[in-house]
């Protein structure tokens, strides 16, 4: 008989185990970085087990049943979904293409799926991004300069530990400027606060001398950067912001995910509008009740 699942906390001591295992079977999707699953732990109620090479994340906030789809090695991940299936009836988050053809073709007829535009990742290149060629990003360039425009001199540094405590000042402005964003406030403020011990890498903007923006992400692996917040006090300098964190990105990297707009529409006109390279498309399983 298969033992039911434990899930614990996400903790610090995880990290190794985590990005090892998504980093050795291909995984890139953001959420499965480590430094989003600390950050977001609180927000999203997330918990966490092992089985193997693979580790399933339970998502609380989304329901009693609901799963992130597990992470790893192919046995270790059926055997993870044997597991919960013996129990409960999971439904799976965060699946792509290749997630969805996983259940369709070991659990034949016990998922019904449904795509999660709100969910969709978009995926920039970074070089194009820097260089912004031919008449397509002419509005682009534009915004670009007109935020540089918006301060006489900047002055722009890596996050470090020295300036952490600046970089969590504007995070609070920020929320204030926007209704009391709370989840949103809540995860940067983890992520700065352990900031060296998720392995992240940031920027620190001064604008004529105040404090105006803050970038921080992670690596999802050699080539591929995740920005995972971009905090702007002064709106009409993000698009200046983002070009110039593209411009620091060590040489190496190619690709910088965005990640998803959640369907707010000002998000969703931003994304666009800044010509993603792709957009990931995600599904959500969800166990039929037969």
């Amino acid at each position: 008989m298969i033992q039911p699942l434990e899930f614990e906390p996400i903790a610090l001591t995880h990290m190794k185990r985590v990005e090892d295992i998504r980093k050795a079977f291909g995984n890139t999707l953001y959420v499965y970085t480590f430094a989003s699953l600390f950050a977001w732990q609180t927000e999203e109620q997330y918990e966490i087990c092992f089985m193997g090479n693979a580790f399933v994340i339970k998502n609380r906030a989304l329901g009693e049943n609901a799963y992130l789809f597990p992470c790893g090695e192919y046995e270790s991940k059926k055997k993870l979904i044997d597991a919960l299936l013996e129990y409960t009836e999971p439904d799976f988050y965060s699946l792509t293409e290749n997630d969805k053809s996983f259940l369709e073709s070991e659990y034949p007829n016990r998922f019904s799926f449904s795509q999660c535009r709100d969910e969709f990742i978009y995926i920039y290149d970074k070089d194009e991004q820097i260089e912004l060629k031919g008449s397509e990003f002419k509005r682009l360039r534009h915004k670009i300069n007109s935020g540089r425009s918006e301060a006489s001199q900047w002055n722009i540094e890596p996050l470090t530990k020295e300036n952490i405590e600046r970089a969590l000042c504007i995070n609070q402005k920020w929320s204030e400027l926007n209704n009391n964003a709370l989840a949103d406030t809540a995860a940067a403020q983890r992520a700065l606060e352990n900031f060296s011990e998720l392995s992240m890498w940031g920027l620190l903007f001064e604008a004529d001398g105040e404090d105006t923006a803050f970038v921080a992400g992670a690596f999802i692996n050699s080539e591929i950067f995740d920005l995972c917040f971009c905090k702007v006090l002064s709106k009409g300098c993000d698009f200046f912001v983002r070009w110039s964190a593209y411009s620091a990105l060590p040489r190496e990297i190619t690709t910088v995910d965005c990640e998803e707009d959640l369907g707010i529409e000002g998000l969703r006109i931003n994304k666009l509008s800044r010509k993603p390279k792709k957009l990931i498309h995600i599904w959500k399983g969800n166990y039929i009740n037969e």
